[in-house]
């Protein structure tokens, strides 16, 4: 189905190009947003819009985009479309420094060639070192991907969330994905908060794949993921081929079905909430730790195994809030800061997305 976009021709080829989008400006990119110039695109969020497009994509440039938003506003983008390739950013790579990005893209196209993309870096990287991006990709296609990379996928900062459901195959973080093996590729988390949810592939459901290059999660990262054994032929929530943890502080539970498992041995650096309704366990021989000053934030309905029958979970106190359980680090738990708590990236989780 065709659509109107809105489109521009940079002048100079390199040049850098500056939206501003606003209550004002929304008016002409409500549509989309497609840019051919040569020179980086710059995307600055001042309020919060929305681009609604019933063509194949939100935004797409022909040069790399950076998107950010000082006044941490929302931008919302939703793809509903039959066409037999979805996107909701399309861009050579993709950088996102702050504010909020909420992606969903619908379909019902089932040919066997058809793809559906949150986010899609056709030749380079996906950037994110702040502020929030969610994906939602629900669509009948051969492929469903949250974000994905030709070169690779970095994840610094902020709160990513990929959701991703039905059609034959979904993947959550897929990068790397180039015909030569090379380490520089893949998917490299090393700070924030990652949610991915993988499920309803007939075929396969991955959370995080490399096809040609690694997957490494160090640092202070804090990283959720599930596939719900879908898939007829494959199901995996990382390719443990590739995947290295390291680093003694990235926290990494995983779902194949079942309970949450923490992956390796991990110590908590960051605040974090479990998910809701999830059952998250501390398998025997695994450790988690609280580091001083980190709070784990167990919400109403989440379940935590740990101790007797299970593994060690280590922290200085715990108390009741707000229709959730606080466990503290080293400092007394009386002390936790749940106002600041609830306004981080763990409540925007539970708020703004259900499991």
């Amino acid at each position: 189905m065709a659509t109107f976009l809105c489109s521009f021709l940079a002048t100079s080829a390199a040049s850098t190009k500056e939206y501003v989008l606003n209550a004002a400006s929304i008016e002409e990119f409500k549509n989309g947003i497609r840019y051919d110039g040569e020179g980086e695109l710059i995307i600055e969020i001042e309020d919060d819009v929305t681009i609604s497009s019933s063509g194949n994509v939100g935004i797409e440039s022909t040069a790399p985009v950076t998107i950010r938003s000082p006044a941490e506003r929302t931008l919302t983008i939703v793809v509903d479309s039959d066409e037999e390739f979805l996107y909701g950013i399309k861009a050579p790579s993709i950088m996102i420094e702050s504010g909020n990005v909420d992606i969903t893209v619908r379909g019902k196209n089932d040919s066997g060639d058809s793809n559906a993309f949150g986010i899609h870096a056709a030749s380079g990287n996906v950037t994110i070192s702040g502020g929030s991006v969610f994906t939602t990709v629900e669509t009948a296609a051969h492929k469903n991907k949250g974000i994905y990379a030709l070169r690779f996928i970095n994840i610094a900062g902020g709160l990513v969330t990929a959701y991703q459901r039905g059609g034959s195959n979904t993947f959550g973080l897929d990068g790397g994905n180039v015909e030569a093996d090379s380490e520089g590729d893949g998917v490299f988390i090393s700070g924030g908060l990652v949610v991915i949810n993988s499920n309803g592939g007939a075929a396969r459901n991955y959370g995080i794949d490399s096809r040609f290059g690694t997957v490494k999660v160090s640092g202070g990262a804090v990283v959720f993921i599930r596939e719900d054994e879908s898939g007829r032929t494959d199901n995996y929530v990382y390719n443990e081929d590739v995947t290295t943890i390291s680093g003694g502080n990235a926290v990494v539970f995983a779902s194949a079905g079942g309970n949450y498992t923490l992956r390796e041995d991990a110590i908590l650096a960051q605040n974090a909430m479990l998910l809701p309704g999830g059952t998250f366990e501390i398998p025997v021989g695994r450790t988690l730790g609280l580091s001083g000053g980190a709070y784990l934030a167990q919400p109403e309905g989440a379940t935590l195994l740990f101790g007797e029958g299970y593994g060690a979970f280590e922290y200085a106190g715990s108390a009741p809030r707000d229709r959730m359980t606080i466990y503290a680090g080293e400092e007394p738990v009386q002390q936790a800061p749940v106002a600041g708590l609830l306004a981080g990236p763990g409540a925007a989780v539970l708020l703004r997305r259900k499991q």
